[in-house]
């Protein structure tokens, strides 16, 4: 027979199973369907190159601190940058960047909108062309220059319906009219980056401090190399640039060093290891899916033993047969591929949805997902070595009848005990992959819940929270910010069931916010780059107390700390232990380093530690200030409520109101719980979204080693019929005959479980990075997980045995 007879055979043969095929092309549908899904993720993010020129090229650059610690890699200065874009021809162009968020005033009042503020380069070093008009250029980026925007391609849709007509008219940002000049391309993202609305130069858009300081850290950097320069070459003259500055601006470049890393590292290095493990995980359940074909297949072939008998008695090979029943697999294996890509389009919109906006719109190489030629070409190879997996043993056990004993119809033909032990060891290793990823889930589930109930330092409970951003146009003096803070916080303070309302600089848990550098009094100033830093916030007097931050020594702020009263700070716990161990730091005095005539400071007071980013991280040091002697005008607002743990109806809306009628230019967000917050933040995703897919295939993989152990159990019963009939007819009991049934059930079961033990040790091992006061080995897990698998081993094991215990001695025996 020719291949193509052999093809036209294999249908004719699956077409005559219809059961058998539909029950085998779903298992294998869903086991690539899965591997697709996830792979074409993968390839978005890992593998497909980055949509600029010459990518490879594209690094991000860091400022760096000599001593490691909470803040040891870090932005940039801007004259640190100049100097980095003067002295390093090992780059062929520099460009900074930094998110921001700015006021946008309209006929319909003013908004908040997500905006960017770059240099000059930036464009041209990421190699990007406008849609419509021009970018922005080194002659746009300097103090005095015209006030010029681009627009995004969504914002130039939502905004202004896609007019050409755009260009050279002005809109109103933070106060400030700007001229429209360009229009970016429709798929351009920039993952370190929020989607903005807006970009903008950073020459005109920057405040002269910001321009000037050598210590002010807030510049982000991405450069190209030049052509046929190393990343390890860059890195060599960044470092000579470095030690340059040190020696030259000793007072705030002294221990500082720069980092390069490519860029693709940066855009997503927080995923890589979510993505890998997930396509091991889902890679599991294929094999699981393999192994059950594979059974299938086996059961199958029971009934085609007469068959295969006949065609070795007629002169056809081993190797003929085979290669029959391989072509059979294959076909299962790529009919089962073309439906799994039916399941992987419907997977791809369960994981999109499975993502809040929020996160989706960080991760842009999200958002045009699709099965293209990589992900094909994937899914034919996953789908021809799965034909070749579950088909090959299958294959060769069959290819080996005892011709006698078939052709006269007396016995079963295969080998018995081979084609038992096959079995029998197929759905171990299923049973064994199943524990494996139950336990993974379980391990990703404590992990969870143990950060779910973990402390944020602060009473949850009843504490409701929102963003508040003045006009700065208006609220241009601290007097005139700190007036309308106070009138923001008595009016909020009269709603019905307001218990309190305090402001901070920048709300808890956002892992946002500036730092700061300072000395201690009375011990030697440490070597620039070398000094304690800290988390600051400003925050109102009542903050502690509203917030529920329990005070350790000390006071907390009252309204006497104004701008005419000695200055003072409130330290977090983690700080006073770093800086005074074994003393206290009430009474201690420190010093800003940002500026040589910052005045010293008194710690009056030590608080316990509130989590200024993930659950799942350390504290960091945090130094507060009186927001009456450091006035902010952008505002994080709580409030204090009855125990709510949502939010009341009708007090959003109340709130707005209130701030609107303060000031209709006022921009203000939405009034949400903590938990809201927290459920919403990326590091919270990072921890929820693999554990619902572990715990999906999981789920998924334990429903297929179901299947494999009832089948088993059941071919088991059909073959052994006339024993069970002559037991029963010797008196055995029906109880008796069904308890030795699931007995062979529990067996296999058991050898799943010792054996899935150990490879659910070594997964934890690889996991331990990922999980939250849960140890990789936690026993109540382990032995969840066995209980599981062992249940559903004696359900899939008594429905055999009822039947087995019903078998009738006097047919059986005929």
């Amino acid at each position: 027979m020719t291949p193509l007879q052999d093809l036209r055979y294999a249908l004719r043969t699956l077409w005559k199973s219809p059961t058998f095929t539909v029950v085998a092309l779903l298992t294998l549908a869903l086991g690539i369907g899965g591997n697709t899904a996830l792979f074409t993720v993968v390839n978005a993010a890992l593998l497909r190159p980055l949509p600029y020129a010459e990518p490879e090229r594209l690094v991000h650059l860091y400022e760096t601190k000599a001593q490691a610690g909470d803040f040891s890699e870090h932005e940039a200065s801007y004259p640190d940058f100049l100097d980095w874009q003067a002295s390093a021809p090992a780059f062929a162009s520099l460009a900074g960047y930094v998110p921001n968020r700015v006021t946008v005033s309209g006929r319909e009042g003013a908004e908040q909108a997500p905006a960017a503020v770059t240099t000059g380069g930036f464009f041209s070093t990421l190699g990007v062309s406008p849609a419509l008009g021009r970018f922005y250029g080194e002659a746009d980026d300097h103090v005095g220059a015209a006030r010029v925007v681009v627009l995004s391609h969504e914002a130039w849709t939502r905004r202004y319906g896609a007019d050409p007509g755009v260009l050279g008219r002005s809109v109103t940002v933070d106060g400030e009219p700007m001229v429209i000049v360009g229009v970016l391309p429709a798929r351009f993202h920039f993952a370190p980056l929020s989607p903005s609305d807006f970009w903008m130069p950073a020459g005109p858009n920057a405040s002269s401090s910001m321009l000037q300081r050598r210590n002010l850290f807030w510049l982000r950097v991405v450069g190209r190399l030049a052509p046929g320069v190393s990343q390890a070459a860059a890195q060599a003259q960044l470092a000579q640039v470095a030690e340059r500055l040190a020696r030259e601006h000793p007072a705030s470049n002294a221990g500082s060093g720069v980092r390069v890393k490519p860029l693709r590292e940066v855009l997503v290095g927080q995923v890589r290891p979510l993505l890998l493990g997930l396509l091991g995980a889902v890679g599991l359940v294929l094999l699981i899916a393999c192994v059950n074909v594979a059974n299938l297949l086996l059961a199958r072939s029971t009934g085609r033993q007469k068959e295969l008998a006949i065609r070795l008695a007629l002169g056809a090979s081993r190797g003929r047969v085979v290669q029959q029943l391989l072509t059979e697999s294959l076909v299962l294996s790529v009919l089962g591929g073309l439906a799994g890509l039916v399941c992987a389009q419907w997977a791809l919109e369960g994981l999109l949805a499975a993502i809040p906006a929020l996160q989706r719109a960080k991760m842009p190489y999200l958002q045009d997902l699709s099965l293209d030629t990589p992900v094909l070409l994937f899914t034919a190879g996953v789908a021809l070595l799965t034909g070749v997996l579950f088909g090959l043993a299958p294959a060769l056990l069959s290819s080996r009848p005892e011709l006698h004993g078939t052709l006269k119809g007396e016995g079963h033909g295969l080998v018995g005990p081979s084609r038992r032990r096959l079995r029998s060891a197929l759905v171990v290793t299923e049973m064994a992959l199943a524990l494996v990823l139950l336990v993974g889930a379980g391990l990703l589930l404590k992990s969870l819940l143990r950060m779910s109930d973990a402390s944020p330092g602060f009473e949850a409970r009843g504490l409701l929270a929102l963003e508040l951003s003045p006009p700065g146009d208006v609220y241009d003096t601290d007097p005139k910010a700190l007036a309308l803070h106070a009138q923001v916080q008595e009016r909020l303070s009269r709603l019905p069931g307001v218990k309190g309302v305090a402001l901070v600089s920048r709300l808890p848990l956002t892992n946002e916010g500036s730092t700061i550098r300072f000395v201690v009094a009375g011990r030697p100033v440490p070597v620039s780059g070398d000094e304690p830093e800290a988390n600051i916030r400003a925050i109102s007097a009542n903050y502690f107390q509203v917030m529920g931050v329990p005070l350790s020594r000390g006071r907390a702020f009252t309204e006497g700390d104004r701008a005419n009263a000695p200055e003072v700070v409130v330290i977090n716990r983690t700080l006073a232990e770093r800086l005074f161990p074994g003393q206290d730091a009430v009474g201690q005095r420190v010093r800003f380093t940002f500026a040589p005539d910052q005045p010293l400071r008194e710690v009056v007071g030590v608080v316990g530690d509130e989590k200024m980013g993930a659950l799942d991280h350390a504290s960091q040091p945090v130094l507060y200030t009186p927001m009456l002697q450091d006035a902010a005008l952008n505002v994080g607002v709580a409030l204090r409520v009855d125990g709510a743990e949502e939010v009341p109806v009708g007090l959003a809306q109340a709130v707005r109101s209130e701030l609107r009628a303060l000031d209709a230019g006022m921009v203000v967000g939405p009034l949400q719980t903590m938990q809201e917050r927290v459920d919403a933040s990326p590091w919270m995703f990072l921890r929820r979204f693999p554990t619902l897919l572990v715990g999906v295939f999981a789920g998924l993989a334990l429903l297929l080693a179901t299947v494999g152990v009832y089948g088993v159990i059941a071919y088991s019963v059909g073959q052994r019929v006339q024993e069970l009939g002559v037991r029963l007819a010797l008196g055995a009991q029906r109880g008796q005959v069904q308890r030795l049934v699931v007995r062979q059930g529990l067996g296999v079961a058991l050898g799943g479980v010792a054996l899935g033990a150990l490879g659910a040790l070594l997964l934890g091992r690889v996991l331990q990075s990922q999980l939250f006061e849960v140890s990789a080995a936690d026993p109540a897990v382990l032995l969840g997980g066995a209980g599981v698998l062992l249940t559903v081993a004696l359900l899939a094991s008594w429905l055999p045995a009822r039947r087995a215990s019903r078998v009738d001695p006097a047919v059986a025996l005929r």
